[in-house]
């Protein structure tokens, strides 16, 4: 889902943003740019062009549109480049 939500974001080939989701059930995606694409990648060798944390609550809610993605991004610890962070915040997942 996460290169599917950044797929009109721009960003140069080898970009990395990386979203991690707090808790012991949490968990870590770095999505790639490569080209005009994002593709899921292994966490980066060195530093991402951004980084988002997120409260697992605050994701539940975000993926099952319980709450806005601006009311998200108010409430991640974002690092490095805003914009790109802010991009991942727009997320939505089917939960079955």
């Amino acid at each position: 889902m996460l290169p599917h939500t950044l797929r009109n974001t721009p960003a140069s080939a080898w970009t990395q943003l990386q979203v991690a989701i707090d808790g012991p059930v949490g968990s870590t995606w770095t999505a790639t740019a490569t080209g005009e694409r994002r593709s899921p990648a292994e966490a980066p060798a060195g530093r991402s062009a951004a980084s988002v944390r997120l409260h697992p609550e605050t994701t539940w809610r975000l993926c099952t549109r319980g709450i806005d993605p601006d009311t998200a991004l108010a409430r991640a610890r974002i690092n490095g480049d805003h914009q790109l962070a802010a991009a991942a915040c727009r997320i939505g997942s089917i939960v079955s």
